[in-house]
């Protein structure tokens, strides 16, 4: 089986390189065509995934001019290239950045051709690219599967491009990192102390400020916030200085490698994520692999993934009242943490398994 792989974020991302990785485990041979928006000269390079075409063909007017963007990535793609050639299935990664520019390439060649609908896509596509629309439900018509990572994503999808794709419709989430499905609790210690942690970047999107100011509105005296990812500075960049009587409650500890992250993870009582906008969100289940509860956000990443409540509860992102509720419903159902589990539901997501369901459902 020979996978010709649209990726336009391959570089930006380390999804896609696992997913490669696993695919090339189980005997698919993956070529990945990588346009990215920065001056370097065509490379091909043959590694662990597979052979990767990276071009230099995007710009501020690719980003402006969509259609030229279009144009671009079709001319300098790399026909001639063996593994491009031979290729007997097409995977776009993004419907507007990758999945129209695949579109026209499968049709010419007359190869199926799979697309996969991301956060970008929802957010941004359905919102701004009202004008493509009758091109992308070509693509879309055109295509045997249409895959999701989010189940919110997906009812997104229905309500603005309608039901006539549903037999296509897949979901299927992004995989966790093997260091995290290795070292999967069963159950976790107790600790009286109430605390919760942040891993990610500082940025509007992610709302770490709302979630502090809303941890606290419910947590006793002496609980305290972790911030993974990122420093004091950067946050007052985005957010502005904390409340002083929180300054020294919130604690900023920047990068950490994995196994800092799963030690704060255990000792903590609940992971706090509310991003405005969530493709997926891996750290949330990550939390769940070390029996952490989570308050995510409703409508984004893993909603639909678990039942409200089940893990942790869900809320609206906007708004302060609605997280500090999440927060105390988990508080209050999980003061012990998740489980004890026979089974930690997070090692549903390994990559291994994820692989193989691409392998025989959607590339069959």
């Amino acid at each position: 089986m020979k996978v010709l792989h649209f990726c336009s974020y391959f570089e930006g991302s380390k999804v896609y390189g696992n997913l490669f990785s696993r695919l090339a485990s189980l005997g698919v041979d993956n070529s990945i065509y990588i346009p990215v928006r920065r001056n370097c000269e065509a490379t091909l390079t043959s590694s662990d995934p597979g052979d990767k075409y990276t071009v230099g063909c995007l710009s501020f007017f690719t980003r402006v001019f969509y259609s030229f963007k279009v144009f671009k990535v079709l001319l300098f793609f790399p026909y001639n290239i063996g593994g491009v050639k031979d290729s007997n299935i097409i995977h776009a990664h993004t419907l507007y950045s990758d999945g129209i520019p695949a579109y026209v390439y499968s049709k010419i060649k007359g190869l199926p051709l799979v697309i996969t609908i991301r956060g970008t896509d929802v957010t941004l596509g359905f919102k701004y690219y009202l004008h493509y629309k009758l091109l992308a439900k070509l693509a879309l018509g055109y295509s045997k599967k249409i895959i999701f990572v989010s189940p919110s994503h997906k009812l997104k999808f229905q309500r603005y491009f309608g039901n006539g794709y549903d037999r296509k419709l897949e979901v299927i989430p992004n995989g966790v990192d093997d260091f995290f499905i290795n070292n999967a609790v069963k159950k976790k210690k107790p600790n009286d102390h109430v605390s919760a942690v942040y891993v990610g970047a500082i940025n509007r999107n992610k709302n770490v400020g709302l979630s502090i100011l809303a941890f606290f509105s419910r947590a006793k005296n002496n609980s305290s916030f972790h911030v993974v990812g990122g420093t004091f500075d950067e946050y007052v960049s985005v957010f502005g200085d904390l409340p002083i009587e929180l300054r020294r409650k919130v604690i900023f500890h920047g990068k950490l490698e994995k196994e800092k992250v799963i030690d704060l993870m255990k000792v903590s009582s609940i992971f706090i994520m509310n991003s405005h906008s969530e493709t997926f969100g891996l750290v949330y289940v990550e939390a769940i692999s070390q029996c952490l509860p989570i308050v995510y956000t409703s409508g984004q990443g893993v909603d639909g993934y678990f039942d409200d409540g089940q893990y942790g509860f869900k809320a609206d992102s906007h708004s302060v009242e609605s997280i500090s509720m999440a927060i105390r419903d988990t508080l209050n159902k999980f003061p012990d943490g998740l489980g004890p589990f026979e089974h930690n539901p997070a090692i549903d997501f390994s990559w291994d398994k994820i692989a193989k369901v691409y392998k025989e459902v959607v590339y069959k």
